[in-house]
């Protein structure tokens, strides 16, 4: 394959000039010369490519070499300009200063400075197109394993949710009466955040905070979560503890902090009244304040052995009523006003997966 020489582009509307040019360098042979007197042509010559530096007069009829300048910079900030100027004008000098131009050439030059000062704009253009290609190579790695690393974060993701679907169960196998909870309150919670127009990092996290918002109820003793009876003061205190024992497995496992946040506050209440902290409005992470709303929704619905559960409607109206007090007055309105759509995947297997398969 025949490797082209580099081509230098000389424009002047004085064909002397060009004469001059051609033959100061007819002996160049490391790169070929084309000399053209219309700058108009030049610029279609110029945008048809394979041009490596451009020599223009400053001062012509129907474009100047500033003209030229800013077209050829807009077009490949990597080839070299070098203007011919005739006089010392600072206002042209400064304006071609900041255009990018490579280098003058003040009339009358020397043939010796003209054949320095090209091979030194060739050179210049070699490391520019050789610097621009590393940086599209450095680009294209770095997307590369941007997008390698991306997929084994998602792998590991994956891993660890399936994990801690492992957990939840082991933790729900030990009542029957909320089996199938976390996974509702998930499909709730994130139905709920995307009314809200949460974003997908948003639902992923809010995802794994309800589906882990029990955790901690793996250390209560199956007698104390099945019992029939109401609670003692102290069995309700050995309840209300599990929020601060799921924070405390979960904090080691590198998530979200906002996870923890979720495990930690989802039975405080709006008004303060709730547990392990009594926490009150936005001191609530607004997540464990979706999740609330989602846990509360299906704890009604579900049946126990100590009371018949509400249909979905008598249970939605509760969860307004009770807006300001144990809810989040806005959510607990817009879970309301959205309900069918909220809670339509519980009845739709197919719905279901895809909407926590959206929030991986």
């Amino acid at each position: 394959m025949k490797i082209q020489k580099p081509r230098v582009l000389v424009i002047d509307d004085d064909i002397s000039i060009l004469d001059c040019v051609r033959l100061s360098l007819k002996n160049e042979k490391d790169y070929t010369v084309t000399t053209m007197h219309d700058p108009e042509q030049a610029l279609e010559m110029i945008y048809e490519g394979g041009i490596s530096t451009v020599i223009s007069d400053v001062k012509m009829g129907k474009l100047s070499g500033l003209d030229i300048l800013k077209a050829v910079r807009e077009y490949d900030d990597r080839i070299p300009v070098v203007l011919i100027t005739g006089s010392s004008d600072e206002e042209v000098m400064r304006k071609s200063i900041h255009l990018g131009v490579y280098e003058f050439l003040k009339k009358p030059f020397e043939i010796s400075d003209l054949i320095v000062t090209v091979r030194q704009a060739l050179e210049a253009h070699q490391l520019r197109v050789q610097n621009s290609k590393y940086k599209d190579k450095l680009k294209t790695l770095v997307l590369e394993r941007t997008a390698e690393l991306m997929e084994t974060k998602a792998k590991l993701e994956r891993s660890y949710l399936n994990t801690i679907h492992v957990m939840v169960n082991a933790m729900e196998v030990n009542d029957t009466y909320t089996l199938g909870h976390s996974e509702r309150v998930t499909a709730i919670s994130v139905g709920l955040g995307k009314v809200m127009d949460f974003s997908l990092e948003d639902l992923r996290e809010i995802r794994i905070g309800a589906l882990l918002h029990d955790l901690g109820k793996i250390g209560v003793m199956s007698n104390v979560l099945n019992k029939e009876q109401s609670l003692t003061d102290s069995e309700y205190d050995i309840i209300k503890r599990h929020p601060i024992a799921g924070a405390k497995i979960v904090d080691p496992m590198g998530l979200p902090k906002t996870v923890s946040k979720i495990i930690l506050q989802h039975h405080e209440w709006y008004n303060g009244e709730g547990y392990p902290y009594g926490l009150k409005g936005e001191d609530i992470h607004l997540f464990a304040r979706i999740v609330s709303v989602a846990d509360s929704f299906d704890a009604m619905t579900s049946k126990r052995k100590y009371r018949s559960n509400l249909d979905y409607g008598r249970a939605a109206q509760e969860i307004y009523r009770n807006r300001g007090q144990q809810f989040d007055p806005e959510i607990g309105r817009i879970f309301y006003e959205n309900r069918q759509q909220v809670l339509s995947v519980l009845t739709n297997k197919i719905a279901l997966d895809d909407l926590l398969e959206e929030a991986y």
